[in-house]
């Protein structure tokens, strides 16, 4: 019997014929191509019924049956969220994310008062004034000028509106001004922290998160949830922290939410609020979203897991000059928690065969993988697909949304790209064209080139593609871009694997990658250099000792349909 193991995946379909005999699989052919459309639409399974003619008729042969994985889709999109804010902070910040014109220089500390109770009793010690939307800024610095004579210590100013240069400018005070604060919640009498960098300085007092929970009277044991926080404080120009006094509100009905299952109940969070979540708790814990800005989940759909990777995250001046890429945005990764049931009978109507679908995605996987030569006893098989990373083990598996398209999303939005280009440019290196004759490689040296430049690629970041070099990018040095090329993948499919692994009672020896991820080398080192405290080593599957980390899924099914039939 010849069968063949069809899997559509969502962003390749890839296709393994082989023949059975007497329980024995002897390989055929096999072939890949672009899945066409959703994965499990219609358009993607005609996409597999073209791809399996194509391959039979190069091999002159005919599959008697067509086994597949159940299929399940994962939607992976950028969406406007806003960033990412984890409600278990003890501290929170009041600074709107987008504002930009702090004044003056410096940090301080002091409790809150609004400017209206400035007519008191001066208090002893150091205050930070806030200034509401409704203040008017020439108002505001009189009154401020006033309360100075007056006898109070003012350290800080807070205002609502973007009005920090023009109230600065009027106080008789050098002190640090931050500019479009939120105030609602702000109590009278909270410690505030607030600090502004002069330009040219990369000292920031309060993004040491010793030196914030002293300031703000925190407990030793909030420590670690205050570290976590001032991480994105560290390239920030002006900073305005208080500790949280209540819980964040749950979504209203009408807003966007996502929902969890922790410890048997449902609990829902603001998309900001479930960024942080997302990334702590195991794949699983969340079980529905609705994102309006995502077309999918725009009145709510039910999930097995989500993953969020908030691009600001990267843009913050550790890997990269900040702005020198598009940070806007959140790419969203969801696994839909129902299956496409009747994938099997539609390819059965396209092609004329009986098909069947015998396993998950995960089986046949670890399956096709466990064909590799050599593999260490213990593995652990992470099929890195276009949606879903699967780990499988020994008596464990775990399935997790964000994967490849995670990372080719995020490349196409920060670059302003098509998804085709990042698909290309997101796995090698690129190369500054300086001139007509010279470039300059991200390993700092000049090359000359072979012939000269067209005109479109001078002055600009270029790939190397098979009709010649493709321009991609005007902002970025070669250098900056192999370093946030690493950091996307660090922060998508790296982080996301450590999250899955963090499932397992034990690490295990060996994670042996499979999929068309695995076929990335910076992939493969990224995700080492992750797991490199735990002690696991990293390598490639190799698929029926020939096909390397591809069709894992595909060979796998073949596999498993010659083990039910013996």
């Amino acid at each position: 019997m010849i069968v063949a193991g069809i899997d559509v995946g969502n962003h390749t379909t890839e296709i393994v014929v082989a023949r059975i005999v007497d329980g024995t699989v002897e390989p055929i052919t096999h072939g890949q191509a672009p899945t066409r459309g959703r994965k499990g639409s219609r358009d993607s399974l005609e996409g597999a019924e073209a791809l399996l003619h194509r391959i039979e008729v190069d091999a002159q042969v005919r599959a008697d049956e067509l086994v597949l994985s159940k299929i399940r889709p994962v939607d992976t999109e950028t969406a406007p969220l806003a960033p990412a804010s984890s409600p278990r902070s003890p501290v929170r910040s009041l600074r709107k994310p987008d504002a930009s014109t702090p004044a003056g220089t410096g940090y301080a500390v002091g409790r809150h008062v609004p400017l209206e109770e400035l007519t008191s009793e001066p208090h002893a010690a150091p205050v930070i004034v806030s200034v509401d939307g409704d203040a008017d800024f020439e108002v505001a610095a009189a009154a401020i000028t006033a309360a100075v004579s007056g006898g109070w210590t003012i350290a800080g100013v807070l205002a609502a509106q973007d009005d920090a240069v023009l109230i600065r400018n009027r106080i008789p005070l050098d002190i640090p001004v931050v500019d479009e604060v939120t105030l609602d919640g702000l109590a009278p009498g909270v410690l505030v922290a607030v600090e502004v960098v002069a330009e040219g300085r990369a000292y920031r007092a309060l993004a040491d998160p010793i030196a914030l929970c002293a300031a703000l009277e925190l407990g030793h044991e909030q420590i670690h949830d205050v570290a976590e926080f001032t991480r994105e404080l560290a390239d920030s120009p002006a900073i305005a922290v208080t500790a949280r006094t209540e819980a964040p509100e749950p979504p209203a009905v009408d807003d966007d939410y996502v929902e969890f299952r922790i410890d048997g109940a449902p609990v829902r969070y603001s998309p900001a609020e479930a960024h942080a979540i997302l990334r702590r708790e195991l794949p699983g814990s969340v079980v529905r979203i609705r994102l309006r800005s995502v077309s999918t989940a725009d009145h709510e759909i039910a999930v097995d897991d989500a993953f969020f990777t908030d691009l600001a995250a990267l843009d913050s001046g550790t890997w990269l000059r900040r702005g020198a890429a598009d940070a806007r945005g959140t790419v969203v990764a969801l696994l839909a928690a129902d299956h496409v049931e009747d994938a099997a009978t539609t390819l059965a109507e396209l092609t004329g065969r009986p098909a069947r679908t015998i396993s998950t995605e995960p089986e046949a996987a670890a399956r096709g993988a466990r064909t590799t030569p050599g593999l260490p006893p213990g593995s652990v098989v992470c099929d890195i697909g276009g949606g879903t990373i699967d780990l499988i083990g020994a008596d464990r598996t775990v399935t997790a949304a964000g994967a490849g398209e995670t990372i080719t999303v995020a490349v196409a939005r920060m670059l302003n790209i098509p998804r085709a280009l990042a698909e290309r440019v997101k796995r090698t290196p690129a190369i500054r064209v300086e001139g007509p004759h010279v470039a300059h490689e991200e390993d700092g040296r000049r090359l000359f080139l072979d012939s000269p430049a067209p005109a479109d690629a001078i002055g600009r970041l270029c790939t190397r593609g098979t009709a010649g070099l493709v321009p991609f990018s005007t902002k970025l040095a070669a250098e900056e871009w192999r370093s946030l090329r690493l950091a996307i993948k660090q922060e998508t499919v790296a982080a996301n694997i450590a999250r899955c692994l963090a499932a397992f009672e034990k690490p295990p020896t060996a994670l042996v990658l499979a999929g068309g991820g695995a076929l990335d080398d910076e992939l493969l080192r990224t995700v080492g250099e992750s797991l490199r405290g735990l002690g696991v080593v990293v390598g490639r599957a190799n698929i029926d000792g020939v096909h390397g980390p591809r069709f894992a899924v595909a060979s796998g099914l073949v596999h498993l349909a010659a083990e039910s039939a013996c």
